[in-house]
């Protein structure tokens, strides 16, 4: 049968001036103390939830607010070694999870990525059993984006595109994304590669204003697989894939750019000069 256990381990309240008292709690044997404010009328619920299998080891661990699951949740094995774990949102998986083999050794990490009101897989690592990353079964990549840029244009990177879409023709890549520009609004912009084999896209970032910003986008994966009909005719199939990122970063009126800024423009002028 399972058992569930919850244990209040924090009241906190909204008001720093209210009394405090302790109390002591008793959880699987253990004796815990316990702040509790003396009135607690607008006080926000911390605990961890505990679901456990038969035999008495962790099946899942979490941390509960007001009765939601909140930052990381656990799922064990039955011999209690570590299954999964990752942050939960709006009871969604939300970025990078790791996922573990029965004798502990890491069997793959999933970016799950929040669009609209549903969680997409955006990313996948998948290991060996010496923990190498497997190329062929991995779709992932590398963002390269100054923490800090200046206002105006800015140059920014996908690097390391790896991807799991095996006996295909041709792939080309593109960034998509959004720029203000002034007078002219908000306005989607497209960069494709610059040669067909590559899997390191520029794009271009333009800032407006000074201040912190989110800086979003999606890389498009198109991909071109012929295949023979017959002695005159060819099909050919066409298929789209995308892929999302967001970071955030600061943006600066100082003139001075950064080690990453100024690599990623010698980078793209090698290869203009080579095109």
């Amino acid at each position: 049968m399972k058992k569930t256990f919850y244990l209040l381990l924090l009241i906190l309240a909204f008001s720093c001036k209210e009394n405090k008292s302790e109390q002591l709690y008793y959880f699987n044997g253990s004796m815990i103390k316990v702040d509790t404010p003396t009135n607690n009328k607008d006080s926000i619920h911390i605990g961890l939830g505990a679901d456990r299998y038969e035999n008495g080891n962790l099946k899942t661990l979490s941390l509960i607010k007001n009765g939601k699951i909140v930052d990381t949740l656990f799922y064990y094995y039955e011999n209690g070694s570590l299954m999964k774990k990752g942050v939960v949102k709006n009871n969604m998986e939300k970025g990078w999870w790791s996922y573990y083999q029965k004798n502990g050794k890491i069997n793959k990490k999933i970016e799950w990525f929040h669009l609209r009101d549903s969680t997409y897989k955006n990313q996948e690592i998948h290991f060996d059993l010496n923990g190498k990353i497997k190329k062929t079964a991995s779709s992932f990549f590398e963002l390269q984006i100054p923490d800090t840029i200046q206002l105006g244009k800015n140059i920014a990177r996908i690097n390391n595109y790896v991807s799991n879409t095996n006996n295909i023709d041709k792939r080309y890549l593109s960034v998509i994304i959004q720029n203000n520009y002034p007078n002219m609004g908000k306005r989607i912009d497209t960069f494709p590669t610059l040669t067909d084999d590559s899997n390191s896209p520029f794009f271009g970032i333009y800032a407006g204003t000074t201040g912190k910003r989110t800086i979003s986008g999606k890389i498009e994966e198109k991909t071109l697989k012929s295949d023979t009909i017959n002695a005159d005719s060819i099909s050919l199939t066409i298929s789209d894939r995308y892929k999302y990122f967001k970071k955030e970063v600061y943006i600066s009126d100082s003139g001075k750019k950064s080690k990453l800024s100024i690599k990623l423009n010698k980078e793209l002028k090698e290869i203009l000069q080579n095109n």
